[in-house]
C-alpha cells in the first residue's frame, strides 16, 4: 500500500531521515516506534505528501510515485488514505455530526442521505451514539479521538494514518482507541500506520514495527520479532516500556 524508498530529508544542515526504506502492506497495521524527535511524524507526512524528500529517494503509494506530484494530483492518492492528528484537529464550533460530514459536503458531491448514512455509520462504529449533537468541548479525550477515527473512515480509504494515537490518555481511553485500531483490520478489513513512543502500544496491536533512531531504521519486521534483537536502544527500550520525551 505504501513504500518509501531510500527517502533522506533533511532540515538545514539536520539529516532528519536518513535513507529510510519501509513498506506498509495492505490490511496490516504497522507501527513507527520511536522517541520524540526523531522524525515519526515527518514520515506520516511523507506518506501524504504533505513534504516531500529534499535529499533523494521515492515515495510510493498504492503503486504510484508521488514524490514529482503537484498539489491537485494528490488529492485522488490522499484519498486512499485516513489521517488522525494527534491533537485530532476538530472543529470547536461543530457538532459531531457536522465534524464527521464536514470534508464529505466540501469534496464529494454526495446526496443528504448518503452523508447522513455515512455519518450514522461512524458513530456507530465509534460507539458515540447520543453524541451527535455535542460540541467537542463537551467530550473526553478519547471520545475525541474516536470522533476523529470515525471522521478519517468516512471517505472510505483503505489505510488510516495516525499520530501518536493514545498520547495524552488515561490507560482506559488508551485501551478503547487501540482496540478501535485493530477493529479496523478486522472489520473493515483496512490497514492502519501509527507513529508512537509507547511500546507497549505496538505489542498490544501492530502486527509489525519500524524502529526509528537517529534517522535509520535499526529494526523492521513482525513484532515478535523485536525480542530477537540485540541493537542496545532495543534492549534498552524492551527494558523501560516507554521512550524518553
Amino acid at each position: 500500500m505504501i513504500e518509501l524508498r531510500n527517502v533522506t530529508l533533511k532540515y538545514g544542515e539536520r539529516v532528519i531521515l536518513d535513507k529510510v526504506s519501509l513498506t506498509v502492506r495492505d490490511n496490516t497495521i504497522k507501527a513507527v516506534l520511536g522517541p520524540s524527535g526523531v522524525g515519526k511524524s515527518t514520515v506520516i507526512k511523507l506518506m501524504l505528501g504533505l513534504i516531500k524528500p529534499n535529499g533523494g529517494g521515492q515515495v510510493f503509494v498504492d503503486g504510484v510515485d508521488i514524490t514529482p506530484l503537484k498539489e491537485a494530483d494528490l488529492y485522488p492518492i490522499r484519498r486512499k488514505m485516513g489521517i488522525v492528528f494527534q491533537g485530532n484537529a476538530l472543529f470547536d464550533s461543530m457538532t459531531i455530526s457536522q465534524n464527521m460530514s464536514f470534508f464529505l459536503r466540501e469534496n464529494l458531491r454526495l446526496p443528504d442521505d448518503e452523508i447522513e448514512r455515512r455519518v450514522t455509520e461512524q458513530i456507530h462504529f465509534a460507539g458515540l451514539e447520543g453524541y451527535e449533537d455535542q460540541l467537542p468541548e463537551s467530550l473526553s479525550g478519547g471520545m475525541k479521538k474516536r470522533v476523529a477515527i470515525g471522521r478519517a473512515l468516512i471517505f472510505n480509504p483503505k489505510t488510516i494514518l495516525f499520530d501518536e494515537p493514545t498520547a495524552g490518555l488515561d490507560p482506559v481511553s488508551s485501551r478503547k482507541i487501540l482496540n478501535l485500531i485493530a477493529s479496523l483490520k478486522k472489520s473493515n478489513d483496512l490497514g492502519a500506520v501509527f507513529v508512537t513512543h509507547i511500546i507497549d502500544d505496538v505489542f498490544a496491536i501492530a502486527d509489525e514495527v519500524a524502529v526509528l533512531y537517529q534517522g535509520k531504521i535499526i529494526f523492521d519486521g513482525p513484532t515478535e520479532q523485536l525480542h530477537e534483537s540485540e541493537h542496545p536502544f532495543i534492549r534498552s527500550i524492551l527494558s523501560d516500556k516507554i521512550l524518553e520525551l
